[in-house]
Parts: structure tokens; sequence; C-alpha cells
């Protein structure tokens, strides 16, 4: 784990994985992001999608105040913006490009990371300062549709998720992806204790099978 202050790019880029917590059941949300942070993971995403994501956001800021990097996802308008910004949130991911979320976002000091789909999105998005590219569905649209992307946007900075399995996450990073976000190829939206073994053996496959490509 680097010791040395990183941005969010820079943490993305060096480790390659991003996890996606998509909860319905929060009880063990601290508990599971130790069980990633276990198999190396260091970077985080609690989607803002649920009643209680909120408060599992506010935990596990509390529990890593510093080793890990965590976001908001599924952000959808400035008003999640400002709540999760209160709650330590780094980041703020949505699964669209809404200009006004994005500006929301910068006012409050955190890191935008819009989804974009089209040639015509990223454009939008890079022409209004946007760094980091949510390629949503990733798993959908492929590692072909990706490297077509990067054809008129070779430096675009992409991060590729949904429907993307664990094992094929430096398949994604040698094809140019910046890194690559996992969801429920690595957790159930409702862990239990006895998921959390399963847990860290699925992190871990994405965290060496991105080591593969970038190293550590």
């Amino acid at each position: 784990m680097s010791t040395a202050e990183e941005t969010i790019r820079e943490r993305l880029e060096r480790t390659g994985v991003l996890a996606i917590m998509r909860l319905r059941d929060h009880g063990l949300a601290v508990e599971v992001t130790e069980a990633l942070v276990r198999a190396g993971v260091e970077i985080f995403e609690l989607t803002q999608d649920d009643p209680g994501a909120l408060a599992s956001l506010r935990a596990v800021r509390a529990a890593h105040p510093a080793e890990v990097m965590v976001g908001a996802g599924t952000v959808l308008d400035v008003e999640t913006v400002a709540a999760v910004a209160a709650e330590g949130a780094q980041f703020v991911v949505s699964p669209n490009l809404d200009l006004a979320v994005v500006e929301a976002t910068r006012g409050a000091g955190l890191e935008p990371l819009p989804g974009v789909a089209t040639p015509t999105e990223v454009a939008l998005a890079r022409a209004h300062g946007v760094e980091l590219l949510k390629l949503f569905p990733g798993g959908e649209l492929g590692i072909s549709y990706m490297k077509a992307l990067h054809g008129p946007f070779e430096d675009a900075a992409i991060i590729p998720t949904g429907g993307i399995a664990a094992e094929e996450t430096g398949a994604w990073l040698e094809a140019g992806a910046l890194a690559v976000g996992l969801g429920g190829s690595i957790f159930p939206t409702r862990p239990t204790e006895a998921d959390l073994g399963r847990i860290e053996e699925r992190a871990r496959i994405a965290v060496e099978s991105a080591r593969s490509v970038r190293g550590r």
C-alpha cells in the first residue's frame, strides 16, 4: 500500500481495481471493506441507491480514515453530492453524465467520475474538464468498444464498470483501461459473515489480475 499522498487517478492507475459496493443489507459494510483491504483493494465506492447507504459511507470512512480511498456511487442529483460530501466521500461516481452533478462535486472539493457510453458523452465530459470517465455498462459494451473510444480519445482515463468478472481485470487493463470497476463479481448485495472469506478470495483474484499487468 502506498504511503505517499496520491490523487484519485494515481491510486486507480497504480492499483487497477475499484471495488463497487452495491449493498441492500448494510450490517456488515465495514467487515466487507476490511475483507477488501486484506485482499489488497485500496479504493472503493459505496453506491447511494439504498436508504442505508449514507450511514454505511459514514461508518466505512470512520473505520478507514487514511489507508484507503472511499467514494460514493450512483449519485444522481446535487442533493446527494452534498450529503456524501458531508460524510467524507472523496469522489463521486454517477452512471450518467449530468453536468450539474459534476459541478456540484467540484464545488464540494471532490473528484467527479461520471458515466459515459458514447463518443459524444466523452467529448462533452472532457470539454467540461472531467478527467476520469466511467464506461457504463462496460461489460455489455466490451473491450473492443473501449479500444474504439480510445482511437479519437487516446489519453482518456476510462474505468469500465458493470458486468465485468474479477478474472477479466487484467485483460481490460492491457486494453487501455485506467482501472476496472467490479461489484457483483466480488460480493453479494446482502453479505453475511459466511460470505466474507469468499469476498476476500474474489477481490484477491481481481487484485492479482491487475498486478499481473501493472505490477506493484
